[in-house]
């Protein structure tokens, strides 16, 4: 009877689990297409490394310090890892105990042998504990330590409440199985300690408990099955797929929309879930919610409205309050989380864009890519973002009024400053700076950028550069009147419509004069250049100007000169462009520290992969912050707190941003915000000098 009573829970279960995996199966293949097959090595090395070695669940993320979470999220980062490996360990001994549950002779030790079967006991027996001590550590860390965005929600209650029980009736069953035949079973220490406890139970009383025990492991670990999908642990599904198809390509490139297609489902704009790539939909059931992406968020650190988890859930939700159908779970817990039991009451969908993500939260990203670097399946939050922003646009026209203002400049003068296009040049007056017209072999395009054009602040950064290409003996030469925007401030803003225009006259124009070799002043036109013109036709090789400088450097034909000091201390902002989208911390580093300082070079306590945004990107520059503190001021008291005198920049935007945060706080008498160009160029030793010195 025991055996045709499991045998019917166990199918019936299995069966209802099989219908969820397809229902909700259905919904992830619902999005639109995208081909991410082949380069298999490479993808079963990503799963062997960051799902099974959870190699993104250990590294050490840094949060700001004035919430106090730093050692919260690092020992949870830890336990996490414990819990993962425990549970896969501990998997074993429940598949054992199902097939038990027809079989009930059947033991490991007819697979493996009487000792290695004993040896695979105790570890799981050791693991049964360590996880149950761990999940004790979870309720604690909610409770007491109350690590942000990570709650004691009533979905967490259940998920810990089913492992703890999993764990303790495990030990328990053991144990009593021991007291039953009247000693300890073989293989099993720490449920044998545990039997030392019930030494007066009687092997007739031992028994039953036993067998209790074990129909309470196998309901729950039938009824955790069922729950997954509905549940936070949905990940525990979805992870390993969705490692397994990341973006193995370059970072941060943005889908091409069709922008000629006659219906507007055609073109790619998104404005529902199936509008999405069937991978961006898997990220929904993949997430973790570690809550790291939120935490690391430059936004979300300064009181806006924008929570990268939550925009990732937001697009499940609305995956899930469109199922066609009603099943025994959705009743049983009310629909779904976030509001679906209202929406399925009241027979009404929430609209995904400007509905469950507000315009605000949108509006409020700076496309850093910090969300993106730390999530440990890979989830891409920039692009999803992005990709509502282009609905908020185009569709729904929709656009915040200083955005409207900067595009209107972007389509009438080729520059979100809005100075007309015939004084791109105005920077280069009486400096001999070559344009293509004049050197149509030359190697290097210098791409100067509209910042580098027409901000009279960075004006001196391009300066600089000319100065050091000059002196390095580049051969480089300008587009000068014939240079656009690149499109990324329209692009990264939703508008593809006027990114596509820009780019694709650039494109033309560069391809016309057979350019080659693209040297830029900004990482947002270097990632622009190299990354997403080959998308409209234009393949480049592109560098960031700190990384030629280096290469001028390091060959010697630049030679800094030891007595010209810039500078007590320095220290380096990160930009996000060249940093966290385009994988290049050093170049810049190892051009400072190849500069004469008055100490060594101070690392901000956030920095390289873990850089705070100046807060300048995905439009920001051009808008105003109404809410919370600026970025740009959560950056500059960092910069402030480290006590250097010089702050490095490798970018237009950060500059910029960095200055204001410096005047805001009426710090510019204490530190002073430097391109990199400018500090080589202040350092370097010119050839007359080099002759002069030579000759002596």
């Amino acid at each position: 009877m025991k055996r045709v009573m499991f045998l019917a829970l166990l199918l019936a279960s299995l069966g209802l689990f099989a219908w969820t995996v397809r229902r909700f199966g259905r919904l992830v293949l619902a999005g639109r297409h995208l081909d991410l097959g082949g380069r298999t090595g490479e993808r079963v090395a990503s799963v062997l490394k960051f799902f099974f070695g959870q190699k993104k669940v250990v590294e050490k993320a840094v949060i700001p310090a004035a919430r106090g979470q730093r050692l919260v999220t690092a020992i949870g980062s830890k336990y996490h890892f414990l819990i993962f490996w425990g549970f896969i360990v501990i998997t074993v001994g429940t598949i054992e105990t199902l097939i038990q549950g027809l079989f009930p002779s059947f033991s490991l030790a007819l697979v493996l042998g009487e000792s290695s079967a004993r040896a695979l006991w105790a570890i799981m027996d050791v693991a049964n504990l360590v996880v149950l001590t761990l999940i004790a550590f979870a309720v604690f860390r909610r409770i007491v330590l109350q690590p942000r965005l990570i709650p004691m929600s009533r979905d967490a209650s259940a998920i810990l409440g089913a492992i703890a029980t999993l764990m303790a009736t495990h030990l328990g069953l053991h144990a009593f199985r021991g007291l039953s035949a009247g000693m300890p079973e073989p293989g099993f220490p720490v449920s044998g300690a545990v039997a030392t406890w019930f030494a007066g139970v009687s092997p007739e009383v031992a028994g039953p408990l036993a067998e209790g025990l074990w129909w309470i492991h196998v309901v729950v670990v039938l009824a955790f099955l069922n729950y997954l999908l509905y549940s936070k642990h949905s990940h525990i599904l979805a992870a390993l797929p969705n490692i397994y198809f990341r973006n193995l390509d370059q970072r941060g490139v943005l889908p091409k929309l069709n922008l000629e297609a006659d219906d507007i489902s055609q073109t790619g704009v998104v404005s529902e879930f199936k509008d999405f790539t069937w991978k961006s939909l898997l990220d929904g059931f993949a997430c973790t919610e570690c809550a790291r992406c939120t935490n690391e968020c430059p936004a979300f650190n300064t009181g806006k409205s924008l929570s990268p988890m939550q925009v990732v859930h937001d697009v499940r939700d609305d995956m899930k309050s469109r199922l066609p159908d009603r099943g025994p779970l959705d009743i049983l817990l009310g629909r779904f989380q976030h509001g679906g039991a209202a929406e399925a009451s009241s027979g009404q969908v929430m609209p995904l864009i400007g509905g469950r993500t507000t315009e605000e939260t949108l509006w409020a990203c700076t496309t850093c890519g910090a969300c993106q670097q730390v999530c440990p399946v890979f989830i891409e939050h920039p692009e999803k973002i992005i990709q509502m922003r282009q609905n908020l646009v185009l569709v729904q026209e929709k656009v915040p009024p200083d955005l409207a203002r900067t595009f209107t400049n972007l389509e009438r003068n080729g520059n979100p400053w809005g100075i007309a296009a015939d004084k791109r040049m105005d920077w280069a007056d009486g400096k001999g700076v070559p344009t293509l017209d004049d050197r149509p072999d030359a190697e290097y395009l210098l791409w100067v950028g509209c910042a580098g054009a027409y901000d009279d602040r960075i004006k001196k950064q391009t300066l600089a550069l000319v100065d050091i290409l000059k002196e390095g003996g580049v051969d480089f030469a300008v587009l000068g009147l014939e240079e656009g925007c690149t499109g990324d401030p329209a692009r990264r803003s939703g508008n593809e419509m006027l990114y596509q225009m820009q780019a694709q006259q650039n494109v033309e124009t560069m391809n016309a004069k057979k350019v080659k070799k693209v040297v830029t002043a900004c990482p947002h036109c270097l990632h622009t250049i190299k990354n997403e013109y080959p998308q409209l036709g234009g393949n480049f090789e592109v560098r960031h100007h700190t990384q030629l400088i280096r290469e001028l450097v390091v060959a010697g034909k630049i030679q800094i000169d030891p007595t010209k000091t810039q500078g007590k201390s320095i220290t380096l902002h990160d930009p996000c462009y060249l940093g966290r989208w385009n994988g290049e911390y050093d170049a810049p580093r190892d051009v400072l520290d190849a500069l004469p300082t008055g100490s060594a070079r101070v690392e901000l306590p956030r920095n390289r992969e873990h850089g705070f945004c100046c807060g300048a990107g995905g439009g920001r520059m051009w808008m105003e912050e109404k809410t919370g503190t600026r970025v740009n001021h959560n950056r500059v008291d960092e910069v402030l707190g480290s006590g250097v005198d010089t702050v490095a920049t490798a970018c237009p935007f950060c500059t910029i941003m960095l200055t204001d945060g410096v005047n805001d706080r009426n710090a510019a008498e204490k530190v002073q915000v430097l391109n990199v160009s400018e500090l080589v160029a202040r350092s370097m030793k010119r050839k007359q000098e080099i002759e002069s010195t030579a000759g002596t």
